[in-house]
């Protein structure tokens, strides 16, 4: 290690100052707060701010934070948001000034800017800052940003060069999958690192034993969690059918369903919410204790969300692997998380038919194989332990960290 090297690391006990200016902070109430939250949460607190976009209510980091306004905001929740993004990408629309980033954190001086590749508004300012102060730039990368901010046709060559500026210019593009890092590499012309979603750490199996006995004799309980959308909720009401065939029942740990799944509201004879709990280990627990197994759903055929699918990688899926449980992933072969059950199949169950029968046949068998049910239950937590080790991920990200500051020195 050079002197140059050796003084930048020691002077802040290896944690470079960290400034995270996104859409969204650290916290514990969405998912992709919950990932910063997991990747930071043992960063110091003296050497860490925040300045976020939107405030989400939710457990937070010890550090500060502050919230910037994005001038219009208010359009993005609105009927206009189209309108907002389309002239945000011509800039027609003023963003927040660089000097009030600077005002917000008074004495604080980062050595490194992290920023979410999520709503435009916010990175291009993420962008702006770093470059007008010289620092480096941490992207991550977790979905294509125009799957989710669709602009008009006169403003779509603007967004995709203000998107390939934003890649280009990081130091470090963390992309959330094999997939993403390539289909980032494609269109914006640099490659990047793949950084996997992290689980908590305080996760951990329920007995394997506790598998082969199921939670109500006779009925195979599989539970989910999180939101329906996405097509996770159409996947589940076209699975109802082989449900109900072989005496099954789903227990779902989210919000009810205002678009996608309704018709699982009126399923009570095999389905049944509880709400979501107030944090993810809650949530967890509640389903190592009533449940048999765990589902991804991913809508079969995917339609609208196939470049959505083939691309991002499910946080759901580090987690549902370490439970001690046997994990049911469906949906199409292109999904990263059906291609991973497919190669695992040790680890997961991978089922991509639309077969009714074949789908009763493989929810009968989950049913009544109890020693199959333990042997996918074992396999699962021996693969998550092998390629989602949280603090392998976290030593890993926190190298990207040191390895720019110490560039940039």
């Amino acid at each position: 290690m050079s002197t140059t090297t050796a003084e930048c690391l020691s002077t802040a006990e290896g944690f470079p100052r960290l400034l995270v200016l996104s859409d969204e902070g650290p916290h514990l109430s969405s998912a992709g707060g919950i990932q910063l939250f997991r990747l930071l949460e043992d960063y110091p607190a003296s050497q860490l701010r925040v300045v976020e976009t939107r405030r989400v209510s939710g457990e937070r980091l010890a550090c500060r934070y502050d919230e910037l306004a994005t001038p219009a905001l208010r359009f993005e929740q609105s009927r206009l948001f189209r309108w907002k993004r389309s002239l945000d990408a011509i800039r027609l629309v003023p963003s927040a000034s660089i000097s009030r980033v600077d005002s917000l954190l008074e004495s604080f001086r980062p050595e490194v800017v992290l920023c979410v590749m999520q709503r435009a508004a916010s990175y291009e300012r993420a962008r702006e800052f770093a470059h007008s102060k010289g620092l480096p730039l941490i992207a991550i990368v977790h979905d294509v940003n125009d799957e989710f901010e669709s602009v008009f046709p006169f403003a779509r060559v603007a967004a995709r060069r203000r998107d390939r500026a934003f890649y280009r210019f990081a130091s470090r593009r963390l992309c959330v999958s094999p997939e993403m890092e390539e289909l980032c590499a494609a269109l914006y012309g640099v490659s990047g690192s793949v950084l996997y979603p992290n689980r908590s750490e305080e996760l951990k199996p329920r007995p394997f034993e506790q598998t082969q006995d199921l939670r109500s004799p006779g009925t195979l309980t599989v539970g989910f969690a999180g939101n329906l959308n996405y097509g996770y909720g159409d996947e589940l009401e076209r699975l109802l059918i082989a449900f109900r065939a072989a005496r099954a029942r789903l227990v779902l740990f989210g919000n009810p369903p205002t678009a996608e799944g309704t018709a699982l509201l009126d399923s009570k004879d095999c389905c049944e919410f509880r709400g979501f709990a107030r944090t993810p280990m809650e949530a967890w627990h509640a389903i190592q204790t009533e449940c048999d197994a765990v589902i991804l759903p991913y809508r079969n055929p995917a339609g609208p969300w196939e470049r959505l699918y083939s691309h991002h990688f499910p946080s759901k899926l580090s987690e549902y692997l370490v439970l001690g449980m046997p994990v049911l992933v469906t949906g199409p072969d292109t999904a990263t998380g059906v291609k991973w059950a497919l190669n695992h199949p040790e680890a997961a169950v991978a089922c991509t038919t639309l077969v009714l029968n074949e789908r009763t046949c493989l929810l009968r068998r989950l049913r009544d194989d109890r020693s199959w049910r333990r042997a996918l239950a074992e396999g699962a937590y021996r693969a998550g332990l092998e390629e989602f080790d949280p603090r392998k991920t976290k030593a890993d990200f926190l190298d990207h960290i040191r390895a720019v500051a110490v560039e940039r020195a």
